[in-house]
């Protein structure tokens, strides 16, 4: 359900094809995930909470400016950003696509939540150089649509992958909006292995379709898929290079 409010009945009209709209002056508490619409752009509403959550572009716009080409993202991308072709293929809110496209890059941004996507698709909006698209990585990176029909499989000079981290024992939460996504993306009979077993799938296929690098965003911690080109770590996170064969 999108929820909007009057005044924003046109450009609800843009997420029909996706989900009900229902005008309304407020967001709403919602037993389930659901949108609202307002004249800063699309809010998640979330079953328990009295407020929305909305991704902010404002942080986008610090980590930009802030040295976003010497971030360790940027460096294992490659730094030098500008012109090249990005897939990121597991996109989420967006906030590492995003900052590669800030710094020059061509980014398309593939999230297969239709609700998280549409979330994504408002954000980028504002953004240049992006595009977004709802299906699976593996459709985008082998050609396929979600409808069926196939395409010559795009090369890509850089390709994201940062899959959802695999839960471990902790006491402290991630962040609200982390703690959204896991909850919309995750299947919750899936395991650590079975995720493992995902990302090695996708890694081969990312790597057959990528003539420059293959970046893997983990924990410092976690197991390292495959055979690594290098890393490059971060306080808490690392991230795994892979050169493409493409």
């Amino acid at each position: 359900m999108l929820y909007h409010r009057p005044e924003q009945t046109e450009q609800a009209a843009f997420y029909g094809s996706w989900c009900r709209l229902e005008p309304a002056q407020s967001a709403p508490v919602v037993s389930e995930a659901g949108l609202y619409l307002d004249h800063a752009g699309l809010w998640l509403c979330m079953p328990g909470y009295a407020q929305p959550y909305r991704p902010s572009n404002a942080d986008l716009l610090r980590r930009a400016s802030r040295g976003g080409s010497r971030t360790e993202l940027a460096r294992a991308c490659g730094s030098n950003l500008t012109g090249l072709d990005v897939l990121d293929a597991c996109a989420g809110y967006g906030s590492d696509g995003l900052l590669l496209a800030q710094l020059g890059a061509q980014v398309c941004l593939v999230e297969r939540d239709r609700l998280i996507w549409m979330l994504l698709h408002d954000r980028a909006q504002h953004i240049p150089r992006t595009e977004t698209v709802c299906d699976q990585a593996s459709n985008v990176l082998q050609g396929r649509s979600s409808g069926g029909d196939t395409a010559p499989a795009k090369i890509w000079d850089v390709v994201l992958l940062d899959p959802m981290f695999p839960r471990i024992a902790k006491k402290a939460l991630p962040n609200r909006g982390l703690q959204h996504l896991r909850q919309l993306t995750e299947d919750p009979l899936a395991g650590s292995l079975e995720l493992e077993d995902e990302l090695a799938e996708l890694l081969a296929l990312a790597k057959a379709q990528c003539s420059g690098r293959v970046v893997v965003k983990r924990r410092l911690k976690d197991d390292v898929t495959g055979q690594v080109d290098f890393q490059i770590k971060g306080k808490s996170v690392r991230f795994d290079v892979y050169l493409g064969a493409a």
